[in-house]
């Protein structure tokens, strides 16, 4: 089949989460500090953390929905993204902890409004024999911002002020010239509507959609908080001024290989590259149970890197081929809220597995979850007599 180019808006919303991934990362490593000057316990920072968190994944599935309900993408786009911007320069003012409860709170919903309608209009704009290779694209943009905020922050701390706040202050620059592409995405009932055809083949994408959510909760109950992979990082004798470098590579190897990953799922197959990404996933987790050298350390990132590749451009785009235009701010909204409410029981249990026995088990039992998930996937195909691979 032949490929058409990408779409103005694939570009365009990768631009706005540039700047936009830019302005967190400017303030996201910034915070814990922040909240221990002010007087906050590790408990109280767990709890702000999780707070935002669990809001951003309960209001996804209700801000999706509500988007499919009056047909609009670019305004929660707006409105999301807004929010966001509106909301990290009141750290500047903070002054106890529960300010930046309320500050993080705001920037988690503006996330939650934004997201399920983004994602669904750039699914919108690409035909599906190229959408896994545009969610690539749109993730390898935000990930360049994701490199650049802090960068951005060192260099700020370095030559204007040491007081964080600064920084707080600042990071509502290129938060809000993201908003400035926003309105130049285009938007039609066209991209909006579904066929009779569509609405038809929507009761096999429902049943296959519930199970790829099934799968993933399961796979995400070992996908836990990236910050277990710094613990192993530390634990293996990374200086703590290494770890923003070591992180950095993380982030680099995930900007060159979502692109190339994405249009290799649209050439193979979204199927075969979902299996591919538990299998490799597997893989990764498995070997930091076993590596203490620093050498493998800086590889393993490297590697794990590519995992982000395979996975979370392409199963956006794996949703968009089984839902309907008209639904798919909501399957993203559901999709993500499920995501995220597993999130926190994947890092409980790593970390009690790790107090209790060690990383070594700690990493195997993440590893296991997906393995698990990719049983699930293929008993569930073979029952249904469908070739999910």
């Amino acid at each position: 089949m032949k490929r058409t180019k990408l779409h103005k808006n694939v570009y365009l919303l990768g631009f706005v989460s540039l700047f936009t991934d830019l302005s967190s990362q400017m303030v996201y490593p910034l915070v814990p500090q922040f909240l221990t000057s002010l007087g906050a316990s590790s408990t109280i920072i767990g709890l702000v953390e999780g707070i935002a968190e669990s809001t951003a994944s309960l209001f996804k599935a209700v801000f999706g929905k509500l988007s499919d309900r009056f047909g609009k993408r670019k305004l929660f786009v707006f409105m999301g993204y807004g929010l966001s911007a509106l909301s990290k320069p009141f750290l500047f003012l903070a002054t106890l902890w529960p300010h930046v409860l309320v500050v993080k709170f705001s920037d988690r919903v503006g996330k939650a409004v934004r997201n399920p309608a983004r994602d669904a209009l750039i699914s919108t704009s690409v035909p599906s024999d190229i959408r896994a290779t545009a969610f690539g694209w749109h993730r390898a943009m935000d990930r360049v911002g994701a490199i650049g905020g802090p960068l951005l922050a060192m260099l700020i701390l370095a030559f204007i002020d040491e007081d964080v706040r600064w920084v707080f202050l600042l990071s509502a620059i290129p938060a809000l010239m993201a908003l400035i592409f926003i309105p130049f995405a285009h938007e039609s009932e066209e991209m909006f509507k579904a066929t009779a055809t569509r609405r038809d083949s929507w009761e096999k994408g429902r049943h296959e959609y519930k199970i790829f959510l099934i799968v993933m909760i399961i796979f995400t109950l070992g996908n836990s908080s990236n910050a277990f992979l710094i613990l192993k990082a530390l634990e293996s004798d990374f200086s703590i001024v290494t770890i923003p470098v070591l992180w950095m590579v993380y982030n680099v190897v995930c900007t060159i290989s979502s692109p190339i990953l994405g249009k290799y799922a649209d050439k193979v197959g979204k199927k075969h590259v979902i299996y591919l990404s538990f299998l490799y996933y597997t893989l990764i987790y498995s070997v930091f149970a076993f590596v203490y050298e620093q050498w493998m350390i800086w590889l393993l990132f490297a590697a794990y890197g590519i995992y982000y590749g395979l996975s979370a451009g392409v199963y956006k785009a794996y949703i968009a081929d089984l839902v309907p235009p008209n639904n798919r701010a909501g399957a993203y909204g559901i999709f993500e809220t499920g995501i995220g409410l597993a999130l926190f029981p994947a890092s409980l249990i790593m970390g009690l597995i790790w107090d209790s026995f060690g990383s070594q088990w700690a990493f195997l039992t993440s590893a296991g979850f997906s393995f698990l998930a990719v049983l699930v996937l293929m008993l569930s195909s073979l029952r249904n007599k469908t070739s999910f691979g």
